[in-house]
């Protein structure tokens, strides 16, 4: 028995709508937040040659932007893309920094909302997608990173997808998305590695706890904003 491994990877070209940053205030990009780490390491400039070196601390303040959008889960994670489909085609990758869970898909050509459904009822519906007859969309799946089709499309619709990020952005260094007090965080998580790397326990575990602390007052601000959206009416058993 063998398994041919795909040589070609599938690739879907999405693009962004046009989006409103948050006040840059002190920390306004990555550069900043690194020179906050250099303030209070107090090592001297942070360089390629220092230690830690300029491409550790931007490699931790990246790591502390997707840890903040794994724990977070208000609106500013969520991201709008769009994409022009082709014809006859069911299957499109998902955008790169995808984190799983639900998403909102409508048909802009159609003026049309696409339902998601689970792959298992997509796959009892339509178990050859290919051999369905081209229309309009009506409804869609996941299938690991990839976006399922049924019908194919007839024409070439534009489809807008929002989905929730991962926080590893195409562009490494933006942290325009991030309410500046999450960017304090972040940099409270960059020196506490900082520390770490230099074996400076002590202050290494107090901005481990300042980091800790700092996302949890931020989950449950969280918290409070979706009770407060909710009337503050349990809607299922499991909030009671």
């Amino acid at each position: 028995m063998s398994l041919t491994v795909a040589s070609t990877a599938l690739s879907t070209a999405w693009s962004e709508f046009g989006v409103v940053a948050y006040t840059a205030g002190t920390l306004a990009d990555e550069d900043a937040c690194v020179s906050e780490v250099e303030s209070k390491l107090r090592r001297g400039t942070i360089s390629s040659t220092s230690t830690p070196t300029e491409t550790e601390v931007k490699r931790w303040l990246q790591r502390a932007k997707q840890e903040m959008a794994e724990v977070r889960q208000f609106t500013w994670r969520r991201r709008y893309v769009t994409t022009t489909l082709t014809a006859g085609t069911y299957r499109y990758s998902l955008p790169p920094d995808y984190a799983g869970g639900r998403i909102n898909i409508r048909d802009k050509t159609n003026d049309n909302k696409i339902s998601v459904v689970d792959e298992h009822v997509y796959d009892t519906v339509f178990p050859d997608p290919e051999e369905v007859a081209s229309g309009e969309i009506l409804v869609a799946c996941i299938k690991n990173l990839e976006l399922w089709f049924a019908p194919p499309p007839n024409s070439a619709d534009v489809i807008e997808l929002e989905y929730s990020r991962t926080g590893d952005d195409i562009t490494a260094t933006d942290f325009s998305w991030l309410p500046e007090i999450e960017r304090f965080r972040c940099c409270d998580f960059a020196l506490a590695e900082s520390f770490a790397s230099l074996h400076l326990w002590d202050k290494a575990n107090y901005y481990y706890q300042l980091w800790e602390r700092g996302v949890g007052k931020a989950v449950r601000s969280d918290g409070k904003r979706r009770w407060s959206t909710s009337g503050f009416r349990v809607r299922s058993v499991f909030q009671a």
